[in-house]
């Protein structure tokens, strides 16, 4: 028990994920030059798929060390001991550390990840960033190989680099080095790598000796669930370690040439939880708002098991009925109420039921026990009444995994209101029971319709459809019709698809994309070492795509909020995967492991105050600039000059401008005017950077000299763009977050003293009352290292939360950690209690704004950085005039000035946007003002008229 215990608390330790949030600042170079978003004309990279690329980035150059002096004695070794220094029961081997491994959910879209993965592989090879090597890519089966060249077209088509795809069979006969500076990339089926004595047995000569790919200098290896083995010395594991690893006695001892990079939706082994570089597992992917709802309904499949208990089979399968009738009703209303709100893109999925089988042609076959129970559900007009008002009781209270929410009153009412006439609608299209008519689809698919309605309603997808005709329909006495040979299965996600179920055994894991997905069935499948097909299978359940391109919830989506609120609660039902399994038991631990892997719980309760209302609030458009220049040091430009001078100029246009796109051809004349003495936009500099990358160089000239300026467009209401009160975290575990949650929850229901004198005065509470209640009138209390306070009534939201600890990395993400913003908000109360009257004839709020997760800033330009960045003042204050309805802006940043060009280089942005500018908003004048609070005596140069040492002085400057 003791050696499962310590296993159990080594997975639970993702070290290298860990280590690369360490290491960002250190190695964030390796990947901020590049594109990170865009891959086609109708797909970019989310923010958690832009994040594992980083981290991939960072892992390697983590282990590669390429840019060290020493780095052949530094590669390996220098990451080795941060996993030794980080985890002291660390036990891998030395050989063993030369991977990342990416716990992505299936639907998370890892494909596009590994796709820009491999790209910017290629763009970091020829910029000299990481060794060169030859790229690998590893698929278990042609059918997902097919979906990664299908995309690598969409990401060619799109990207001015280019991703060549080759069979691995070719690779003697490729080479690996191109005029046009393409990345090739090697594919192949991990399950074909094999060793000579068994590829001299392939009779259909498919399979590959992994011997001819093994080269001095290893590779770089891509695994889609391909790196799979139940065992530790898995053979195929072996070979592919041994391709990856080089010839690695010739320059060092012990650690790999080559990287493995393994993309999985299911983790068992200890290597993988340890070098685990980014979690996005089910329960991530579920709690960003990516995916449907995981239900795991209580309704055991045990009858399925044999061919006992037919009434209870009915049962369940009718319950599955009427949660999918109540889905397309709920879809119904929810269109008509977001048309009447003024949504009219909204685009979501026709639901779909499918139910999975181990097995399918037996006599005692779950999925023909399905069947049988669907044809005599069809048949007879059967009082339904009775099993929906059951299932509403059941889920009064079922919750919803990951999400710890419960189903909406809206979507339950649906439920309970279902009968057996909206079933035949909504299942079978028709109006009156009636027999099945089969039609044969092809050889893989049989089709099946009610004899009264125009369309079939299910289909059966397995491998012999014949054998199932044949032994089971004409025993149940179903006819079979014309042989249509076409498709359902193809055109299963097209909106006019008729098909509400599919059926079949363990087809519907891996290899096909829907959103359609509503419920799963898991007949006589669940067993406990069945988590990767059941995880699987319900992550391919689990998409959605509300808009066309977005694909998280409504209550996740960027509406004005009132419209959001109205159609959250109606898209309950179809942002629902409902399960249901034969050992829920099963499921439920499979699911659960994912949850023991939870390291941060969501605190919330916040409720804004809505104290001012509307709140206006910047947005911004980019117009073309002329005024950036870029400047470059003595060693940059000398190697410029030598490296332009090499080459004729139609072959620079041709391959910077035309091939790689990597400048414009205005870039190139100006970079000629500077050799030439002659440019006013590349300027030189006094600093030497003693290094040069040809790519690199021209890549930044280009970017500077096509800077865009930010300049305001308008004020528009606030609505989303503060949400970071809707985000809070802990990773002090759930009973921490119960605790946290409850005590926001009385401070919020606590009265203050007027509403209680108010009560009294009523007759609403006794004097004993308003005693008891004004005693206990708690607005703040501290729990752990932490305070809750709402007294600050102001405030966008409440309540606040503030760590009693100097430290960034508190345990709760956006508490205010900072001292220099606590010392302010305590200046902010000490001020309202003594000099406020200043703010007599204004209504006023503030907020406190979160970097990268609000959506407020300042424009600028970072001199140093050479780029545009975006400025996020802590606070941010409203004020509107009680007699001119006029609003003033007043952005506060209370960090202290200790770097100077940086504060200057914000200010100017401020300035450039704001200063000598007249704005409007709803017809009225709007001013707008920047201050950074500092008590220092510290001089501020030319620019003093920005730092105030109190609030008495800002407030001054503003409202007098």
């Amino acid at each position: 028990m003791a050696k499962a215990k310590q296993t159990a608390d080594i997975k639970q330790h993702l070290l290298l994920s860990e280590i690369c949030n360490d290491k960002r600042m250190q190695h964030k170079g390796i990947y901020e030059r590049y594109d990170l978003q865009n891959f086609s004309a109708d797909m970019s990279l989310q923010d958690y798929q832009i994040a594992s690329v980083q981290n991939a980035m960072i892992a390697l150059d983590c282990y590669m060390c390429y840019k060290d002096s020493e780095y052949r004695q530094n590669r390996g070794a220098k990451l080795y001991r941060i996993y030794q220094e980080k985890y002291k029961d660390f036990r891998l081997k030395e050989s063993e550390i030369n991977r990342a491994s990416f716990w992505m959910a299936t639907g998370s879209g890892k494909t596009i990840v590994m796709i820009k993965l491999l790209s910017l592989l290629g763009k970091a090879m020829r910029e000299g960033s990481i060794p060169n090597k030859p790229i690998m890519l590893l698929a278990p089966n042609d059918t997902i190989l097919k979906q990664f060249k299908h995309n690598i077209t969409k990401y060619n088509n799109y990207n001015g680099d280019s991703l060549s795809v080759r069979e691995l069979k070719e690779y003697e006969s490729v080479d690996n080095t191109s005029l046009l500076e393409e990345t090739i990339v090697f594919i192949a089926r991990s399950d074909l790598l094999d060793c000579k004595e068994n590829v001299g047995k392939d009779k259909n000569a498919k399979r590959l000796d992994y011997k001819n790919y093994c080269n001095d200098c290893g590779w770089y290896i891509l695994l889609d669930e391909a790196h799979k083995g139940d065992s530790k010395d898995s053979i195929r594991k072996s070979y592919i370690n041994e391709l990856a690893c080089g010839d690695k006695q010739k320059d060092y001892e012990g650690f790999s040439k080559g990287f493995i990079f393994n993309f999985s939706a299911t983790f068992s082994d200890e290597i993988d939880f340890l070098t685990c570089a980014f979690n996005y597992n089910l329960e991530k992917f579920n709690r960003d708002g990516y995916g449907k709802n995981i239900a795991l309904l209580d309704s055991n499949l045990k009858s399925f098991g044999n061919e006992n208990g037919e009434n209870e089979r009915i049962t369940r399968i009718i319950e599955g009925f009427i949660l999918f009738s109540a889905i397309k009703q709920n879809k119904e209303k929810l269109s008509e109420k977001a048309t009447s709100l003024g949504v009219v893109d909204i685009k979501y999925h026709n639901p779909l039921i499918i139910a999975v089988s181990d097995k399918v042609n037996t006599k005692d076959a779950g999925i023909k026990l399905y069947f049988e129970a669907i044809l005599q559900i069809l048949k007879e007009d059967r009082d339904i009444q009775e099993i929906a008002n059951n299932l509403y009781e059941k889920l009064q209270y079922q919750e919803l995994y990951f999400a710890k929410n419960t189903l909406s009153d809206e979507f339950k009412e649906y439920v309970k209101n279902i009968d057996s006439k909206s079933v035949r609608k909504y299942i079978f299209h028709a109006s009156e029971p009636s027999s099945l008519e089969c039609f044969r689809a092809n050889d893989k698919e049989l089709a099946f319709k009610s004899k009264n309605a125009n369309e079939p309603f299910m289909l059966l997808n397995i491998g012999e459809t014949k054998k199932w005709e044949k032994e089971h329909l004409l025993e149940l006495g179903v006819e079979s019709f014309k042989d249509l040979q076409k498709s359902y299965f193809k055109d299963i996600n097209s909106t006019d698809s008729s098909i509400n179920i599919m059926l079949g055994s363990k087809v519907f894991s891996e290899g096909w994309d829907s959103n359609r997905v509503n419920l799963i069935y898991f007949i006589n499948i669940g067993s406990k070492n069945a988590n990767k097909y059941v995880l699987q299978t319900i992550g391919r359940g689990v998409r959605i795509e509300p808009f066309a391109h977005v694909r998280k919830r409504m209550q996740y989506n960027q509406l004005e909020y009132a419209t959001k609120e109205a159609l959250s609660s109606l898209s309950c039902g179809i942002e629902t995967l409902f399960v249901l399994a034969s050992d829920t038991e099963a499921i439920k631990f499979i699911l659960g492991k994912i949850e023991s892997f939870i390291t941060q719980y969501p605190i919330k309760g916040f409720k804004k105050t809505n104290i001012l209302s509307p709140l206006p609030t910047p947005k911004y458009k980019e117009t073309q600039s002329k005024d950036k220049n870029y400047r470059i040091d003595k060693t940059e430009a000398k190697n410029l000059r030598a490296y332009i001078e090499s080459f004729d100029e139609d072959i620079l246009v041709l391959s910077k401008c035309v091939i790689h796109k990597e400048c414009s051809y205005e870039t190139l004349q100006e970079i000629q005017k500077f050799l030439h003495n002659n440019s006013t936009r590349i300027q030189s500099s006094n600093g030497d950077m003693q290094k040069f990358d040809k790519n690199t160089t021209i890549s930044r000239i280009d970017r500077i000299l096509h800077t865009t300026n930010r300049e305001l467009q308008e004020f528009v209401d606030l609505s989303d763009e503060i949400n970071h009160y809707q985000k809070f975290q802990t990773t002090l575990g759930q009973d921490f977050a119960n605790e946290i949650n409850e005590i926001i929850k009385n401070i919020l229901n606590t009265k203050s003293e007027e509403e209680l004198k108010a009560d009294f005065e009523s007759g609403k509470i006794n004097i004993d009352e308003f005693a008891k209640n004004l005693k206990s009138n708690a607005k703040k209390c501290d729990i752990k290292d932490y305070a809750i306070n709402s007294e600050l009534k102001e405030h966008y939201y409440n309540p606040l939360i503030f760590s009693n600890k100097d430290d960034k990395n508190t345990e709760i993400n956006f508490a205010i950690s900072q001292k220099s913003e606590r010392e302010f908000l305590k200046d902010l109360e000490d001020f309202l209690q003594t000099d406020s009257k200043i703010l007599d004839k204004y209504e006023w709020c503030f907020s406190k704004i979160v970097e990268n997760i609000d959506d407020i800033y300042i424009p600028y330009f970072d001199s140093q950085a050479q780029s545009n960045r975006k400025f996020y003042p802590d606070f941010i204050f409203w004020f509107r005039d009680k007699a001119t309805q006029e609003y003033k802006i007043v952005f506060i940043d209370p960090k202290g000035l200790s770097r100077e060009t940086n504060p200057i280089d914000k200010i100017k942005g401020f300035e450039s946007v704001y200063v000598n500018q007249k704005f409007s908003y709803k017809n009225k004048e709007i001013k707008v003002y920047l201050y950074y609070y500092n008590k220092t005596n510290s001089e501020f140069r030319d620019y003093e008229s920005y730092k105030k040492p109190s609030l008495e002085d800002i407030m001054k400057e503003i409202c007098e």
